[in-house]
């Protein structure tokens, strides 16, 4: 099951790139991503990509946090950090269940 994870993940690295790249493009603003949680209910989160950097510790982060991070990455390439606004914490986003993100007021929606 893991190998068959792997390839979808791989046949699906572009599209995970162009979500992350629209959701960066907020920069110090807002912008909205609504998606499919994994209890199968439908969330809309404002997030800060910008925030979140501000609360990662990056290169001051210990080697066991920079191994985990690494993993993480490698495990679930579908996982986006982001900060969330309403509350004000990290949270993920499922990049593979993103049904829209809102920048600068327009909607870019995927099937």
């Amino acid at each position: 099951m893991t190998e068959l994870r792997r390839q979808l993940h791989t046949e699906c690295a572009k599209d995970y790139a162009n979500k992350r790249t629209l959701i960066g493009k907020a920069k110090g603003r807002f912008c909205s991503v609504t998606f499919i949680k994994k209890d199968g209910s439908i969330r809309t989160m404002q997030v800060q990509p910008s925030k979140l950097a501000k609360h990662a510790k990056g290169d001051a982060a210990p080697d066991a946090g920079k191994k985990a991070v690494a993993t993480r990455k490698e495990r679930h390439p579908n996982l986006f950090p982001v900060w969330d606004v309403q509350a004000q914490a990290p949270r993920s986003i499922n990049l593979a269940t993103t049904q829209s993100i809102t920048v600068d007021g327009v909607t870019h929606a995927f099937a």
